[in-house]
């Protein structure tokens, strides 16, 4: 499977409503998308500026029904089906804290090989 653009939808979908979530009590609100080639293969970096991820929390966030919203909030799955959507892919998922604040969650997702057109050479 080389891509799936509703599954993909999906997990930028969830990215950037967490990063709003995060910075939902920050005073400097910042919420950027980067897409940058590396090593054959994309890598899409959702950052923000918000409270970032306590680091006893790290190894889990990609776990079902990880959560550290609010009871009654969400049920923690959001993350969890999209580090599954993304392994599918033949990509991979990490977050970390940003040294100035906030977090960054990095999604690496392989290119696809360029097939050639009509009438390119073989």
């Amino acid at each position: 499977m080389l891509g799936d653009a509703l599954r993909l939808e999906q997990v930028l979908v969830n990215l950037l409503r967490n990063g709003l979530d995060a910075m939902a009590d920050s005073e400097r609100r910042r919420l950027s998308v980067e897409l940058a080639p590396a090593d054959g293969a994309a890598e899409v970096r959702v950052s923000d500026t918000g409270h970032g991820i306590d680091a006893a929390h790290l190894d889990q966030l990609f776990d079902p029904f990880f959560t550290t919203k609010d009871v009654g909030e969400w049920v923690g799955l959001g993350l969890s089906i999209s580090y599954g959507i993304v392994a599918d892919m033949g990509g991979s998922i990490r977050a970390a804290n940003n040294a100035d604040g906030g977090a960054t969650f990095t999604l690496r997702l392989p290119l696809a090989a360029e097939t050639p057109g009509p009438g390119d050479e073989t």
